[in-house]
């Protein structure tokens, strides 16, 4: 796995090319224009109700359903495998990015979001959100909420075991919804996870726009937290020009010597809302012992 930024006109055959290591440099846009004040007060209204304390907390999840959701690394290892290192790298680079919370000017955006998306399905997205999530709540520098934005068949939700869990559905249908909803890890300090949410009889899945409103609500309820979320592949839904036009920053996860260039080119035009846009290698292959780690630590998923 390779994390890098490159100039616009270059990512895609950088990508494609599967050429160079990770390298932790940034790319830096203005502000979005200023939010209209009344869906601003709307969005901070909800987000007061929804960190209202709930009655009982929920049960926490265990390390071995992480394991079997994609968790590839130990977070108590002595020893740090070059999937860690490679993740140390990329966290570094992702809370650079992250504007410094101002409580005095609260952003109608949700600019500590990550966003994690590919350009077609089965590319390794999930397993890059998870394992990046896990790796910046285990630094702690800031506390992390995993967010499925996805809900499909075989993403987080499902490999978490909580297909039957409230989650981000309720709170795009009512985004006063409790903190209940989050639930948190045994194995990580730091890490929560929202899940998608079951369906419940009659209920659309919810829209693009319904989305982004629950993520706004989400970031302003929790300034302090960054959010991770594995959204739906660019070219497979709608969702993702709207959360990227909200978001802080967008991975665009891209499977080594698989993704076509023209579906990587096409993937970028769909998120260019976004100010911050990066290319991550997902399995790649390692060619000489000068990689960070344990030589024969791959990273796959």
């Amino acid at each position: 796995m390779t994390g890098m930024t490159a100039p616009r006109s270059h990512l895609a055959e950088r990508a494609v090319a599967a050429m160079g290591p990770l390298r932790a440099t940034e790319t830096l846009a203005a502000e979005a224009l200023a939010p209209q004040e009344p869906v601003l007060r709307e969005v901070l209204r909800n987000a007061e109700s929804f960190t209202a304390p709930p009655a009982a907390p929920p049960p926490a999840i265990g390390l071995e359903a992480l394991r079997e959701a994609g968790l590839a690394f130990e977070p108590q290892a002595e020893i740090r495998p070059r999937l860690v290192e490679e993740l140390t790298l990329i966290q570094h680079q992702v809370l650079r990015a992250i504007p410094p919370i101002d409580p005095m000017r609260p952003a109608l955006g949700a600019r500590q979001a990550v966003m994690v998306t590919s350009a077609r399905p089965e590319e390794g997205k999930s397993f890059i959100a998870l394992n990046l999530a896990a790796s910046l709540a285990a630094a702690g520098e800031r506390p992390v909420l995993l967010v499925d934005v996805d809900g499909t068949s075989g993403a987080l939700t499902e490999r978490l075991g909580l297909a039957q869990a409230p989650g981000l559905r309720a709170l795009a249908q009512d985004p006063s919804q409790p903190v209940s909803l989050l639930l948190r890890t045994a194995a990580i300090a730091g890490l929560s996870v929202l899940p998608y949410g079951a369906r419940l009889p009659g209920q659309a899945a919810p829209s693009g726009a319904a989305l982004a409103t629950a993520v706004r609500t989400l970031a302003a309820a929790l300034p302090r937290h960054v959010l991770v979320l594995d959204t739906p592949a660019a070219l497979a839904s709608s969702d993702a020009p709207a959360l990227a036009a909200m978001v802080g920053q967008v991975l665009l996860v891209v499977q080594a010597e698989a993704t076509p260039r023209d579906a990587v080119e096409a993937a970028l035009d769909v998120l260019e809302a976004c100010p911050v846009l990066q290319l991550m290698l997902n399995r790649s292959r390692v060619a000489s012992d000068d990689s960070f780690g344990d030589p024969a630590a791959t990273a796959d998923g």
